[in-house]
């Protein structure tokens, strides 16, 4: 049975998914690479101390990833987007497709960086 990494009690750090291309299509191998250096960029940008996973395309439409992303892609897809490579920050879409959008990572990380922060400030009044 695949793990599911979403479930409903949070980490304690965030986690970010690359679903990579290139298990089924060799070719995707840079653009698997591009999202690892995106997300790597997009982390120590914002400073987030969050756990990095990457699963293949075949492992997240065999149960990974909850249905309703298998969906988004697809319908990504249909419109001429390309759905992969993924990034995922905690179970929600931040990009999809070549190129990788840095800013939009950064973009999903920043709310959890700051909710981290108020949550230590409070823990230390």
């Amino acid at each position: 049975m695949p793990i599911n990494l979403f479930r409903k009690n949070p980490q304690p750090h965030p986690i970010v998914m690359i679903i990579t291309g290139s298990c089924c299509i060799p070719g995707f191998a840079p653009f698997d690479e591009q999202a690892r250096q995106a997300v790597t960029q997009a982390i120590t940008e914002t400073g987030v101390a969050a756990q990095v996973k990457e699963i293949s395309a075949s492992s997240a439409m065999y149960g990974a990833v909850p249905r309703s992303l298998i969906a988004q892609w697809f319908q990504s897809a249909n419109s001429g987007q390309m759905p992969l490579p993924a990034v995922l920050v905690n179970g929600n879409i931040a990009s999809t497709g070549i190129p990788v959008n840095n800013e939009a990572i950064k973009s999903a990380l920043l709310p959890i960086v700051e909710a981290q922060t108020i949550k230590e400030k409070k823990e230390n009044e």
